[in-house]
């Protein structure tokens, strides 16, 4: 159950062990770190590998199959029976021990945090999956459970708690994934913004994609499948909010493959 991060992580183990379904309530495989082009291409790569994948489709019940040992699984319109099911559907804060506390929850369900990793209450800090901190991006609270985030997070609270005053970037949408062998990331704002540019390039034969999304001068995300090669610098375009020429922006959009070039061409021209 779920074709999130999680779930496409341990699809090749369970492919191993026999026949794998894979049921998404959403429309798509990785909805919320890919763009429609990258998930489709990682459905059919996955599906080239033999998984089953129902998309649009919920788990309405799960029980004990008679005395077969095996699970009825009740979908949408139909009931399928499975040696093993696996809840892979997402992370929650465990917040309930805070009622009472006057600790502000956000409507992400998160503890909600300011870029010094303070709460609402007086000398009370959080830091991790549990919180709700300002999108990097976006500056909208949202719950960002990544351990990169988590560790800088809990770096930025411990010093505050410790009186050096310190702050926070804000919570920096990062995923790197692989699927049976099939590399995809994204980072930062992947899916665009209004107004902005975009360039989009797509090789289905070679399962690689690569899209960049910009604002003005800035790259402000990118998401990309099959690419290995120093896919990082993306991140370091994005994060560091590097202004590009007007002439490497245009490169770009003529070949977003050139981000290795733009990177090392514009931060030096910054420095």
């Amino acid at each position: 159950m779920g074709a999130g991060f999680i779930g496409c992580i341990i699809m090749e183990a369970l492919a191993a062990k026999g026949k794998l379904t894979v049921v998404e309530m959403g429309d798509r495989v990785v909805p919320r770190m890919m763009t429609p082009a990258a998930s489709a291409m990682i459905e059919r790569w996955c599906k080239s590998k033999c998984v089953e994948i129902l998309t649009s489709t919920r788990v309405k019940a799960i029980e004990a199959a008679g005395g077969s040992g095996t699970l009825k699984v009740s979908l949408d319109d139909t009931e399928r029976e499975f040696d093993v099911v696996i809840c892979a559907t997402g992370v929650k804060p465990t917040i309930d021990y805070l009622a009472g506390s006057n600790i502000e929850i956000g409507t992400d369900g998160g503890i909600v945090v300011d870029l010094s990793m303070r709460t609402n209450v007086a000398d009370v800090f959080a830091a991790g999956d549990c919180t709700e901190a300002a999108d990097f991006s976006t500056g909208a609270h949202f719950v960002n459970a990544i351990q990169p985030d988590a560790a800088d997070q809990s770096l930025v609270a411990a010093l505050n708690m410790a009186g050096q005053g310190t702050s926070w970037q804000g919570a920096f949408r990062m995923n790197v994934l692989a699927t049976f062998g099939l590399v995809s990331s994204s980072f930062g704002q992947w899916w665009g913004s209004e107004p902005g540019d975009h360039v989009e390039v797509i090789d289905e034969a070679g399962f690689r994609y690569l899209r960049l999304e910009f604002n003005e001068a800035h790259l402000i995300g990118a998401t990309s499948v099959g690419l290995t090669e120093h896919v990082g610098v993306l991140r370091g375009l994005i994060q560091t909010r590097i202004r590009l020429s007007p002439q490497w922006k245009a490169k770009l959009l003529r070949d977003p493959h050139k981000f290795v070039d733009a990177y090392l061409a514009c931060a030096q021209t910054a420095a």
